[in-house]
Order: C-alpha cells, then sequence, then structure tokens
C-alpha cells in the first residue's frame, strides 16, 4: 500500500523539489520508504527533448518488508517502470504463471509482479489482478504513460492535465501541496457535495483535478491523453454468476478472505455486530485459526451503539475483540479532526476515521471490513423504495396536477422524509432514475438558494455528463433491482464509503482491505436476476442462508443499525456550538446565510435531518481550513 505522485510533459513545468513537496503532503500513506524515479522522454513532437517523466512512492510495507519492494520499481530488461498503489491478492497465482514463463523475480512482493505482467501483456493485464490498485506505469519501449485504477474505484488516483503534460496523485491534497493546481473550489464539485454528501467521480472539489474513473485507464503519449474503459464491464456477460447458488457465495467469499489474510504484518477486523463484518470476521476466524482481532466503536447512546452485539459474534466466533469508545463529549474533538484529515469533504467518515485510529494504535496495519455487502447483497431499503418510487413517477406522469398536490401535503408538516418525498415531487429530478432520491441531501432549487462559491467549468460539466450517460447504460443493461446494486456500487459506495474508507485509514497508515468489492463476486452476482437473490423482499438473504450455520441467530433476524454516528443527538448537544459558530463564519463567502439560517432552523423543527446541517458544517470548517486559511487568492 501507497501513495502514489508523478507528472509526464514539459520538464519546465515539474521538477523534483515539486515531486518531493507532493510526497512529503501524502507521506502518512506511506511512511515506510519514499523513491523517485525520473526519466528523459525523446522523440516528443511538442517540446523535443524537454519532455521528462516523474514517478514518485510513499511506500508502506505489507508485503516483503525488505529493500526489494523499494518503489518506484523498474524493469532492468526493458525499462518499463511502475508506482503502484493497493493489493494484488492474486499475487502469489500469477506470479506461478510468470516464472513458468521465465520471468525472474528479484522480491516476493505484489508490485513486481504488477510490473512483470504489464511487461508480458500491457493493459490486458489488468483483466487478471484480482485486488484494489491505482498504478502509474511507464512503458519504455512506446513511451508512454499509463495511469489505471481497479474496477470498483477502491484506490483512488487524481489527475490534471495542463494541456501538454499530465500530473497526478494518490490524493486532492498532494496535487495542491505542490502547486499544481490553485486553490479554487470547484462549482460543479460543490454542487455534487451538497446534492449527494461527496463529489462525484471524474469531478472533484477543486476546479481542474478530475479522478480517473474505476475500471478506466489514461494514456499519455506524445503530449496528448486519451482515457478508455478496460475488462468486461457488469451485464456485457453472464460472470460466471449463472449457476450461482449461497454455497457458490460461501466458497467464493472463502477464497477471497483467505487470499485478503496475506500479509507480512499484523491484520484485524473491524467488527460492527452486523451481518457484512459479521461474515467477514467469521470466515477470517475460520481460514487464520486462532489469534484473530476484532475491532469495534461503541458508543454511550444504546439507540445507536451495537456493542452487546459484536461482543456477542467476537464471543461466538473466538476472536481477541477490542472496543473503543466515543463519548459525545470527544465528537468535536474528533469531528474537527477527522475533518481536517479528510483530502474531500465528505458528510460520513468520521466513524471509520476513528475505527482506524484505534486498529492502528492496537498495532494493526491492515484491516478487513464488510463494506460492499448492502450494495451486493440487497441490504439497503432502497432496493424496496425504488419500486414504489418508479410507480410513483408513472402515477404523476398521468396526473401531474394530483402530483403538484401531493407534493404541497408532504412538505406541510408530516417529518423529515415526507418533506424530501415532496421536494422530489417538485424538482426536475423527477423523471431521473428514482433510485437518486434516496441519496439526495439537497434537491438542485435548494443546492441553488444555498450555493455562492465555486468556479464553473465547462469541462467539469463535460465530464459528469458523460459520467451520468455511461451510468444510464451500464445500468440498462440490467434487471430493475440489479440497476440499483449496481448504482449504489457506482455512486454511494465509490464516491463515499470506498473514498472515506482509503481516506481515513490511510490518514493512520493503516491499508483497510473490503473483500466483499470483489471484481469477480461481484460480477457474478450482478449476472443473477435481484428477484432470484431476494433484493426488496429479504435483505442480504444469500448471505443469510450462506453463513446461518457459523454465527448467532440474532445477527440474522434482528434489525441493522448500520454505521451511523448519534449525529442527530450531538448536533443538538456536545457539537450544537462548534455548529453554530462554523457556519456563522461563512468561509470565503460560500453560503447564503439567509438559506443556510433556513436549514438550521428546519433541523430544530423536525423538518430535515441532521445529514443537512452537518453537510454544510463539513464543507465550512474544510473550506476554512484547505482553501481559505492556505491562499489568498480564493474568491468565490
Amino acid at each position: 500500500m501507497c501513495g502514489i505522485a508523478g507528472y509526464c510533459g514539459p520538464a519546465s513545468r515539474f521538477n523534483e523539489e515539486r515531486l518531493r513537496t507532493i510526497l512529503r503532503a501524502i507521506e502518512h500513506r506511506g511512511p515506510d520508504d519514499q523513491g523517485l524515479y525520473t526519466a528523459p522522454v525523446p522523440g516528443v513532437d511538442h517540446s523535443g527533448p524537454d519532455a521528462r517523466l516523474w514517478l514518485g512512492s510513499c511506500r508502506l510495507a505489507i508485503q516483503d518488508l525488505t529493500p526489494a519492494g523499494h518503489q518506484p520499481m523498474v524493469d532492468a530488461a526493458t525499462g518499463n517502470a511502475i508506482a503502484f498503489n493497493g493489493e494484488i491478492y492474486n499475487f502469489l497465482e500469477l506470479r506461478a504463471k510468470l516464472e513458468h514463463s521465465g520471468s525472474p523475480f528479484q522480491s516476493r512482493c505484489d508490485t513486481e509482479v504488477a510490473l512483470r505482467s504489464w511487461c508480458a501483456q500491457g493493459l490486458k493485464a489488468l483483466d487478471e489482478w484480482r485486488g484494489m490498485f491505482a498504478a502509474a506505469i511507464w512503458d519504455a519501449c512506446r513511451q508512454e504513460l499509463w495511469l489505471v485504477r481497479d474496477q470498483w474505484g477502491i484506490k483512488p488516483l487524481y489527475y490534471r492535465w495542463d494541456g501538454e503534460g499530465v500530473a497526478f496523485c494518490s490524493e486532492v491534497h498532494g496535487l495542491l501541496a505542490g502547486g499544481v493546481a490553485p486553490r479554487q473550489l470547484s462549482r460543479r464539485g460543490l454542487e455534487d457535495f451538497l446534492r449527494f454528501g461527496a463529489a462525484q467521480d471524474p469531478v472533484t472539489i477543486i476546479d481542474g483535478v478530475y479522478a480517473l474513473l474505476p475500471g478506466h485507464a489514461l494514456r499519455w503519449s506524445q503530449g496528448k491523453i486519451e482515457i478508455r474503459r478496460y475488462g468486461e464491464q457488469p451485464g456485457q456477460g453472464d460472470g460466471g454468476g449463472e449457476g450461482l447458488a449461497p454455497g457458490a457465495v460461501e466458497t467464493m467469499l472463502r477464497e477471497i478472505v483467505r487470499q485478503q489474510l496475506i500479509s507480512d504484518v499484523p491484520v484485524a477486523v473491524f467488527l460492527s455486530g452486523g451481518v457484512d463484518s459479521s461474515v467477514v470476521a467469521a470466515l477470517a476466524r475460520q481460514e487464520a485459526g486462532a489469534g484473530v482481532n476484532t475491532v469495534s466503536v461503541v458508543f454511550e447512546e444504546d439507540r445507536y451503539s451495537e456493542r452487546r452485539y459484536a461482543r456477542r459474534i467476537a464471543a461466538h466466533i473466538g476472536t481477541r475483540h477490542h472496543e473503543v469508545l466515543l463519548r459525545g463529549g470527544e465528537a468535536r474533538a474528533k469531528a474537527v479532526e477527522a475533518i481536517s484529515r479528510m483530502d474531500q469533504p465528505t458528510i460520513d467518515g468520521i466513524n471509520t476515521y476513528v475505527v482506524c485510529e484505534a486498529a492502528r494504535r492496537a498495532g494493526f496495519t491492515v484491516a478487513l471490513s464488510g463494506l460492499g455487502g448492502d450494495e451486493f447483497f440487497g441490504g439497503y431499503s432502497t432496493f424496496r423504495r425504488t419500486s414504489r418510487l418508479r410507480r410513483m413517477q408513472q402515477v404523476a406522469q398521468r396526473a401531474p396536477a394530483l402530483a403538484g398536490w401531493a407534493a404541497g401535503k408532504l412538505r406541510s408538516g408530516f417529518g423529515p422524509a415526507a418533506n424530501q418525498l415532496g421536494r422530489y415531487l417538485e424538482s426536475g429530478d423527477f423523471w431521473e432514475h428514482p433510485y437518486f432520491l434516496q441519496r439526495t441531501v439537497f434537491f438542485p432549487q435548494q443546492v441553488e438558494a444555498l450555493c455562492r462559491g465555486g468556479v464553473a467549468s465547462a469541462e467539469a460539466d463535460r465530464l459528469a455528463e458523460a459520467r451520468r450517460q455511461g451510468l444510464a447504460e451500464e445500468a440498462a443493461r440490467l434487471d430493475p433491482l440489479n440497476q440499483v446494486s449496481l448504482l449504489e456500487a457506482r455512486t454511494y459506495m465509490a464516491n463515499m464509503l470506498l473514498r472515506d474508507s482509503d481516506q481515513m485509514s490511510m490518514a493512520h497508515s493503516l491499508e483497510l482491505r473490503v473483500p466483499l468489492v470483489d471484481q469477480r463476486l461481484a460480477a457474478c452476482l450482478l449476472a443473477v436476476p435481484g428477484e432470484r437473490k431476494g433484493f426488496g423482499r429479504s435483505p442480504k438473504l444469500w448471505l443469510r442462508q450462506a453463513f446461518a450455520p457459523y454465527l448467532p441467530p440474532e445477527v440474522f433476524t434482528r434489525k441493522e443499525m448500520g454505521c451511523t454516528l448519534p449525529f442527530a443527538v450531538w448536533l443538538k448537544s456536545d457539537l450544537r456550538r462548534e455548529v453554530e459558530e462554523t457556519l456563522g463564519r461563512n468561509p470565503g463567502g460560500l453560503w447564503s446565510p439567509p438559506a443556510v439560517n433556513e436549514v438550521w432552523e428546519d433541523f430544530w423543527e423536525g423538518k430535515v435531518g441532521w445529514s443537512r446541517p452537518w453537510a454544510l458544517y463539513v464543507l465550512s470548517r474544510w473550506t476554512a481550513e484547505h482553501i481559505v486559511s492556505k491562499t489568498a487568492a480564493f474568491s468565490p
């Protein structure tokens, strides 16, 4: 696991000191080692001999702790080089195949496997990589730089294109620290944040900085870039899932967890007490034997704490269990601390920050999480509600006057959920896929009333629209229930949960692995009709059927709470003063004060849930610390 960064283009626009500055900004991602590689790029028409490649890496040593795993890694025979962030879990299998073909190895790490498989197959090698990764690969023979990212976006990779050269980094902060991009908020990124609680790939919160999309590769050649998808996409084939059943899911997950336990450093499992993390913990215990460690975050507020369930499961499967208690009185300090470590603002992630900190302090360098179970096994309420909203769309299309009347009634005092539904009926979003209502924080007209900041960018709008069309085409190949699964994974999971997991774990130099987000497992599951898997009827039916023999019955019979902090309580007590003062400062003239005050008052009157004022607080505090305080040039 690492942080990677670099540049390819005119040498006059980049240098070693700039790269070192970027690496210092992301050294928390890899405190064990740091390396640089540079090479001339001859034959580039626009700049002649002036073009140059720069690769940099901060290494968190997981596989092969010796200097043999140093990065960037260079193949002496071809001159190819790689800076790699992530894990290839089937690297031992791939290494055996490469050795059989005559490839020599000098290390025991998966980075060398990635480099040598690229030397042998080029971009096609990625089809065999099972894992999480973002990598920069220099193809010396073709004088091309490739940036690649795993199929589900577990590991991030950001870039900025200056018209001739491309700079890239594992974190937006690195590009800002190196002066590659100005500290200027993106209008589209701001709108995305207010709409969904996080900027939506490929747009980021910073103007001119973009995320490489999951399952995509960027090629720099002769001063130009192109971006393409690689590999088979969900719905293009059966994914091997035609004959899939709960028993086969157990077999696949057992193999996945076994591979993801491979490490030369201590490993823990995050255990919330819900189905997903319990399944991962049980499999880890069975595959690794005695000595497996589990870690939980618990709260004083019983309504939100799953302490008793996590303890029951840990005792049942036989793990060494660790708890970290987060009291309301500590919430302010932890919230401020976590927001300061966010690469991009998000309304989630505080709990991930706390549990990652606890795991690292307990001596672990790797942790396994149950993230992905809700998306691929139908755990969210969105699987039930989306079909109802679709029927509402059909009625409203036939009777628009009735829809308008219903919207007014719903907004007249039936609580936050009804108010949100009423706004949905009134919004221009109503004819989009009904799934998106489930993840909407503020609707477009609310965003317009709230937000004054940011720079409008035609390029950001173009990329966002292309992404929207791509998602629609990808979803159209699936049945309605699997469409929800795909959209959950491509939007909420990718842009919030996985991004939070990466930035909050790496803030503590901890590698977080997600066994339920496996590309082969996901392809197989999406090939099975949603009805057959019980989507919309029985949450996580296949997980329940496959793993009932290994876990206490209450894991499957109780209502899951989700991993949510008691923000609704804290905003009215321990965090109240902090939030009010932060919103009142209005950093950079970001907000319309009357619109912000209305949101805060609506929260206290029970008209909206906690996520609305919390979103405004997070963005205000993040902007004050990372934009306004670090540049006098910021102007909304």
